[in-house]
């Protein structure tokens, strides 16, 4: 069985949702930020990093990155469709947005919410939060212009691509802006969170 080490609103939602779109079984172990639990020894023996998600394979191989987690799960199970076949033109694209919003959406959050960790100058944390306020915008009208005709990212296929993309808007600080200014992707939001899973999925995840 898997086991995903978790936290609220976190990376730890990409594989959760492919779990439960999958319907295979998996385990979640809440990691509690606020009592840094994932500074603990225990923690820290399964991902050095003392980030969250962190997963662990049924055979006992621990992963972490979330990208990587969607690549290796749809890997796993091709049957579920979630991405398309290996070395197939529309693989080429799924890899493509998906590490590309990896590389800079999800590190635009980070600016954004964890600037304090990205300077040990008090004083710059204003300019970081800016910039990375600066570059989701640019990165997300670039993915916006890739939902062009849409719906999802590989046209009228859903895939794991598509619940990243999902992800990375809920994190967005202005969800409104966001989505006025990149109506194809509040169009594809919508869509991919009125599957059960995905709402299965954010029921649990959201804060309120």
């Amino acid at each position: 069985m898997y086991k995903l080490f978790w936290a609220k609103s976190m990376g730890s939602m990409a594989a959760e949702v492919l779990f439960e779109e999958i319907g295979t079984e998996y385990e979640k172990i809440a990691v509690d930020l606020e009592k840094e639990e994932n500074r603990s020894a225990e923690f820290l023996a399964v991902n050095p990093t003392g980030q969250i998600p962190a997963l662990i394979l049924p055979d006992g191989t621990v992963m972490t990155e979330s990208a990587a987690m969607v690549l290796h799960i749809c890997d796993r199970h091709p049957e579920a469709k979630l991405a398309p076949p290996a070395g197939s033109s529309e693989s080429a694209r799924f890899q493509r947005w998906l590490v590309f919003m990896a590389a800079t959406l999800y590190s635009a959050d980070q600016r954004l919410y964890y600037a304090d960790r990205m300077t040990t100058d008090a004083a710059g944390t204003a300019g970081i939060e800016a910039a990375a306020r600066v570059a989701m915008d640019r990165h997300f009208a670039l993915v916006d212009d890739a939902l062009n005709p849409g719906p999802y990212l590989l046209g009228e296929t859903y895939s794991a691509a598509d619940v990243y993309l999902w992800m990375l808007a809920k994190w967005h600080p202005d969800d409104k802006q966001l989505f006025a200014n990149n109506p194809r992707v509040a169009k594809l939001v919508d869509l991919v969170e009125a599957r059960p899973a995905v709402a299965k999925v954010w029921a649990e995840n959201r804060e309120d």
